[in-house]
């Protein structure tokens, strides 16, 4: 019974180092999750845009105002989160989430 275990074990380990080095999919970001991410994380101090919201810090950028900030990326809205300025507190999300976020944040952009 123990080399039976040993054995289920060793295909265990196999099929779990096999998806360890199986290509990750990719996938387009979700701004409709970024969305829901905006409205539970960052609508306390951003008004984030989705309707629903009445109000927020005056002393904090809207999100249609960083959407429309010149030259702005999602790449630069990523990195403003991962790093960010006092007062804003640091968030732990996933790359996806922030990819997510970010995705969000931009289809607030206005058309010129």
């Amino acid at each position: 019974m123990g080399a039976r275990i040993l054995v289920i074990l060793g295909l265990a380990l196999l099929l779990g180092m096999a998806q360890a080095f199986a290509q990750p999919g990719t996938s387009a970001p979700d701004a409709e999750y970024g969305k829901k991410l905006a409205g539970n994380l960052c609508s306390n101090c951003h008004l984030v845009g989705t309707g629903e919201q009445q109000q927020a810090n005056a002393d904090v950028p809207s999100f249609p105002e960083i959407a429309n900030k010149e030259g702005q990326t999602a790449g630069s809205i990523m990195a403003h989160i991962v790093l960010p300025k006092h007062p804003m507190p640091t968030i732990p999300l996933t790359q996806s989430e922030l990819a997510d976020l970010a995705a969000y944040i931009l289809t607030l952009r206005e058309s010129k």
